[in-house]
């Protein structure tokens, strides 16, 4: 994606607005001429993303309207400030957490350099910048947050093994297996995105690992809002031009809901409909599975495009069926597709809904008697658990932990790390008190309560 021109602007009164930039761009703020073409050659050096300049210092960079949610890096000339120092703390607090921000002007103040790097910034160079100052000092900023990133995962592994009595993991280290999980409901209003998210999250925390729920409704998907979370334009360039997409890319990409779930989605307009490119879905998934060791596809049942490019990045399929006669129909096909589309796929039914079951038209063992396939679990129906995890913006196993719908949902996280994680310890050999917290009967429980 090429950038706009540099912008030029003497009014520092005047609201700014910024181009459209792509993911993990860099915008610069410089005034004098020589300086910004010394920051755009040293910044094209670092071979780490785009650069946008503006022809203005901090003070303008205090009038832009609305910073890209993911901005890779800003650099400002702070001399045309009065209180530079309050001025950045500002500006970097409206920022996203990691963003690099490196600062540079004339004053040659260690007191000054110390109170800057206070307020968040990464670095503060003295201008007339030296050859390859830049530069170095980008990358080693670059290197600080990838270290950052690592230690909040490390953080939070300990937090859990400390919470859950499991042994702490170190990050990064790929040493276990991805689990890629595609999630698709039969009918609207099923549950399926709500399931989803607590998927990736109660899987996130039994592995120790970041995961990352991606939601393939690039229109009217539900996955970002669910979260609170800013839905941006990221997922749609990746199913566009997946050879954009590197680790720099994933990085920026993201929203982070907490230390161990992040979010992908996107609110396009319905005017125009991009279609994903060809394998595009299984391309962008190998790419992030290098990082994310358990990814959950929320996948939209009226898109057979999306589904079929899902399901072939997938290991494990979820179908979540409600317990009518058009859920069963949609369940086979399903099924059927999956078979087709993805032979290798482990096949997860789960029994769920917007109503009491008590009140289907159809029971649990009709529904897999219909499909030949056993159902791992049946949902509890608790419409107040959904609602409090909505009105909190959180998934539910950490809005409501130890709802009935968190424990009926157990049996479908234990069966997908049991096959994955062979050392992971089976259902029941836990602290004494984890017993106290699983259903005495699966199929008691009922249905889901809220629509995707």
């Amino acid at each position: 994606m090429a950038l706009p021109a540099a912008i030029e602007t003497d009014d520092i009164d005047t609201p700014l607005n910024l181009p459209p930039l792509p993911v993990g761009a860099v915008v610069a703020f410089v005034k004098e001429a020589a300086t910004r073409d010394r920051v755009e050659t040293e910044m094209a050096l670092t071979g780490q993303a785009p650069i946008h300049i503006v022809a203005g210092g901090l003070s303008a960079a205090m009038h832009v309207t609305g910073w890209p949610t993911a901005l890779g890096g800003l650099i400002l000339d702070i001399d045309d400030s009065a209180s530079p120092v309050a001025d950045m703390a500002a500006l970097v607090g409206s920022l996203s957490e990691d963003c690099v921000v490196i600062a540079i002007g004339q004053a040659n103040d260690v007191s000054l350099f110390r109170d800057l790097t206070g307020t968040g910034v990464a670095d503060y160079l003295v201008c007339p910048l030296a050859d390859g100052a830049l530069q170095k000092a980008f990358e080693k900023a670059l290197a600080a947050r990838s270290r950052d990133i690592e230690l909040r995962g490390a953080k939070a592994a300990l937090q859990a093994a400390a919470a859950g009595g499991m042994p702490a993991r170190q990050p990064g280290a790929e040493d276990i297996p991805p689990l890629v999980v595609a999630c698709t409901g039969t009918r609207g209003g099923v549950g399926t995105t709500t399931l989803a998210i607590a998927l990736a999250s109660m899987l996130g925390q039994a592995r120790s690992r970041e995961a990352l729920i991606l939601d393939l409704d690039l229109y009217c998907g539900s996955v970002m809002l669910a979260l609170d979370l800013d839905a941006t334009e990221a997922l749609r360039e990746a199913l566009s031009v997946p050879a954009r997409v590197d680790n720099m890319f994933v990085d920026q990409s993201v929203q982070r809901k907490s230390d161990l779930l992040c979010a992908l989605g996107a609110e396009e307009a319905l005017q125009v409909i991009t279609p994903p490119e060809a394998g595009a879905i299984p391309k962008i998934v190998s790419i992030y599975k290098q990082r994310f060791r358990q990814i959950v596809l929320d996948v939209p049942r009226g898109d057979l495009l999306v589904q079929r490019q899902a399901l072939e990045a997938a290991s494990d399929f979820v179908v979540v069926c409600d317990l009518t006669l058009a859920g069963t129909r949609d369940a086979m096909r399903l099924l059927n597709l999956a078979a087709d589309a993805a032979p290798h796929l482990r096949i997860h039914l789960v029994a769920s809904g917007a109503t009491d079951p008590r009140r289907a038209p159809i029971k649990l063992a009709d529904l897999e008697r219909s499909v030949k396939q056993k159902a791992v679990c049946q949902v509890a129906f608790d419409d107040k658990s959904v609602a409090a995890a909505i009105n909190a913006g959180k998934p539910l196993n950490e809005a409501t932990p130890r709802s009935a719908m968190i424990k009926s949902l157990r049996p479908l996280v234990e069966a997908m790390l049991s096959a994955v994680d062979h050392g992971a310890a089976p259902a029941g050999s836990g602290p004494f008190w984890s017993k106290l917290l699983k259903p005495k009967n699966k199929t008691a429980a009922s249905t889901i309560g809220a629509g995707a």
